[in-house]
């Protein structure tokens, strides 16, 4: 259900569109975007830049069929627009998570790659250092002995340029995926990517110390010898809550090859950051590895890097910020939960006097990424509204100044020290995400990763909003209209929700499998996608409004939003049709049992039950507990907010759709909801999507999900008449 986080304190207006307007011809626009399109862009993630600013490292994930190997790779893209982005570390495996050695010489990444560590007699060197181990590394790794010098030295500086990949290997599973994961460098001066690490189990993360003479990792531990003997009899029982393979923080050694195991206590290593100095490493924390705790139960706290032991505890009550060290050591950001465990406030801590600076006293809007810069200035990128904004604070002076020249969505922020150039993902409704570089006088995009959509037929996107009579509460959203749109004609139109709740819509490249304003606004759908109370982009406050009132004010908002577009004169009313997923697979359920005023509708891992979600989900209990305060209450009251409860409501055919191994919002969820609809005789398909999680991964799947609800939307709508 939570995907992200976003919010403002801006004065209401009423009834008014929001200053962002972005047209642009649609004439030479002629491809009608299908399904298949959506599913086959390719996604580009982290991009990273090297310290001298010259040059920017990303991935690009290229989707694959089903039974295909999955494909990320490394990319390069120098700043000064020298050359076009390439293909820089490719290999049989997936390559991903690049990051700069502090001179700027090295790539260390991660990959599954095929790994001469593996082999016996491999010039290459690693070992774990001497001591007692769970048992899940072997004993011939533990201070292994160095063999003979490689042919080519394992220091990075020294090697080529990276090989061209071999045959494909054998597709693993997502499983073996991860735990294939193992580090890897790559020198900027040319030379094959090397080996540094096969430590069974794999790795998740990790980080440069900042002298670039270690790199801190995190590993999740591995069955034991008996743990794989006793699955492989079949003896695979799972003790819930129990027998824990926890995520362990670990460091290695650029010069010996060797790493240790710092956090030997049964905790779970969530996020870290090493301080300036390399004595401690500053961590997110959670009692175990449930992924409730990781959301909602952590701590922050520094292990000394030499003993392992926690030598100073930050926050108690861990928001979702990663915490960062300043590049002087002198302070800390990180975030806390608010009192009603939903949202998080974000904090300067200056470890000196423990003294707090609160962000959200200074900045609109939900802050999410933090990063520091030199001068103890903050880098602070947050949604507001139904867009983003970056802006550097200063803790000294308590001033903001706001990064100009940024598209209306732009994420994923990494700089410089100095702050001079900032690499970030950039995105308008007619660009897909692609890297970008801000100096002071201009952002300069510089991929081109899909440039088969410049032919798509795109329309118009705006960032709007309106008032919701009943509190007069001001909620935004983002408006798409169809190509050639006419002002004065009404259109068949499109209610899209979001999940979350805390999450948010912004003004941008709306082409994925969860957010496709794009692929209906090229059907010639007009798209409403409504920022409703719970949302991100405005104050923590507005995030918190629908507290214990899932389908109450969040409901109104998003009908008061339906009564704006046909009053603004987009929408045929006769011609309505509503959707979304997980949270808004909610908010859909509940509009089809409260309101006739749609014609079709698609509940994608809709919950529909509010206890039977409780006491299944992955993230139980806390994070319904925070919004509905589930054993605080009785059934009845739970049943209030539960649409299933109200099925006999439900007079509008309703696709459902579910991932069959969904464990955010249970299959069951889905099934409740239709088998109640068709107990009752009303119009409802479902379908179940095998493998998938809460987030379809497979193209196939994706394809069929949305050629689904299109078709069902076109069953369902009356054809367009001449007079609308």
């Amino acid at each position: 259900m939570h995907v992200s986080r976003f919010a403002s304190r801006r004065p209401a207006c009423f009834l008014a569109l929001a200053s962002l307007l972005l047209p642009f011809p649609c004439h030479a626009q002629k491809h009608t975007v299908q399904p298949a399109d959506i599913a086959g862009l390719r996604s580009i993630e982290a991009p990273k830049i090297s310290p001298d600013g010259k040059l920017i490292a990303y991935t690009v994930t290229t989707p694959m069929p089903a039974g295909k190997p999955h494909n990320e790779h490394i990319w390069l893209v120098p700043t000064d627009r020298s050359s076009s982005a390439r293909l820089f570390v490719s290999g049989a495996g997936d390559d991903s998570s690049p990051a700069w050695s502090p001179d700027g010489r090295t790539l260390v990444f991660l990959s599954s790659r095929p790994n001469p560590l593996a082999s016996p007699g491999s010039p290459f060197h690693f070992s774990v250092a001497p001591g007692n181990y769970r048992g899940d590394i072997p004993k011939e790794l533990i201070n292994k002995p160095a063999g003979a010098p490689p042919a080519q030295s394992q220091t990075p500086a020294t090697q080529q340029k990276d090989s061209q990949p071999p045959p494909p290997a054998p597709v693993p599973s997502e499983d073996d995926e991860q735990k294939g994961m193992q580090l890897w460098s790559i020198s900027l001066d040319g030379g094959e990517a090397q080996p540094l690490t096969n430590i069974p189990g794999g790795i998740k993360s990790f980080q440069w110390s900042k002298d670039g003479k270690h790199i801190a990792f995190l590993r999740t531990d591995a069955d034991t010898p008996e743990e794989s003997v006793r699955k492989k009899k079949k003896d695979d029982r799972e003790i819930i809550d129990g027998e824990y393979h926890f995520d362990r923080l670990w460091i290695y050694d650029v010069d010996t090859h060797q790493a240790r195991l710092l956090s030997r206590q049964d905790i779970n290593v969530d996020s870290i950051d090493w301080s300036p100095d390399g004595t401690g490493i500053l961590a997110r924390v959670s009692p175990t590895p449930r992924i409730d705790d990781y959301w909602r139960v952590s701590v922050v706290e520094v292990f000394s890097t030499s003993s392992g032991e926690i030598t100073q505890v930050i926050e108690k009550k861990s928001g979702y910020e990663t915490p960062v060290y300043s590049l002087d050591g002198q302070n800390v950001s990180y975030s806390r939960f608010t009192q009603k465990r939903i949202t998080d406030e974000h904090f300067i801590r200056n470890l000196s006097t423990g003294k707090d600076i609160r962000l959200e006293d200074k900045l609109d809007g939900t802050l999410y990424e933090m990063r520091w810069l030199t001068g103890n200035r903050l880098l602070v990128n947050a949604f507001v509204h139904a867009h983003t904004e970056a802006h550097i604070f200063d803790p000294a002076t308590l001033t903001v100044t706001q990064l100009d020249h940024l598209t209306p969505t732009a994420l994923d922020f990494d700089a410089t020290k100095d702050g001079s150039s900032i690499a970030f993902l950039s995105e308008t409704p007619t660009q897909p995400a692609e890297v970008t570089l801000w100096r002071a006088d201009a952002a300069t995009v510089l991929s081109d990763t899909n440039p088969q959509t410049k032919d798509w037929a795109l329309g118009e996107q705006r960032e709007v909003q309106w008032i919701n009579p009943k509190d007069h509460r001001v909620i935004y959203g983002v408006l798409t209209l169809p190509p050639g749109y006419t002002p004065g004609k009404r259109y068949k139109t499109a209610i899209h929700i979001h999940g979350g709740p805390e999450e948010s819509f912004t003004v941008g490249f709306s082409a994925t499998w969860y957010n496709y304003a794009l692929l209906l606004a090229s059907q010639g759908y007009v798209v409403l996608q409504p920022n409703y109370r719970g949302s991100s982009g405005q104050s923590i406050d507005f995030t918190e409004a629908n507290y214990q009132d899932g389908g109450g004010g969040d409901f109104a908002d998003v009908m008061a939003g339906t009564d704006w577009v046909i009053q603004q004169g987009y929408a045929d009313p006769d011609r309505m049709v509503i959707a979304g997923w997980s949270y808004g697979g909610f908010m859909t359920a509940w509009a089809v049992t409260h309101t006739d005023r749609f014609k079709a509708a698609m509940a994608g891992a809709a919950v529909t039950d509010i206890y039977s979600m409780a006491t299944t989900t992955d993230i139980a209990p806390s994070y319904l507990d925070a919004l509905y305060n589930v054993y605080a209450k009785s059934y009845k009251d739970l049943d209030l907010h539960s649409p299933v409860r109200f099925a006999a409501n439900c007079h509008t055919p309703t696709l459902v759709l579910h991932g069959g191994a969904d464990v955010r919002v249970p299959l069951g969820q889905g099934q409740e909801f239709y088998h109640a609809l068709r107990y009752l005789n009303r119009e409802a398909a479902m379908v179940v999507y095998p493998r998938e999680p809460h987030i379809f991964h497979e193209t196939e799947h994706q394809i069929d999900s949305l050629t689904r609800e299109l078709d069902w939307f076109s069953q369902h709508l009356k054809p367009e008449t001449t007079g609308h």
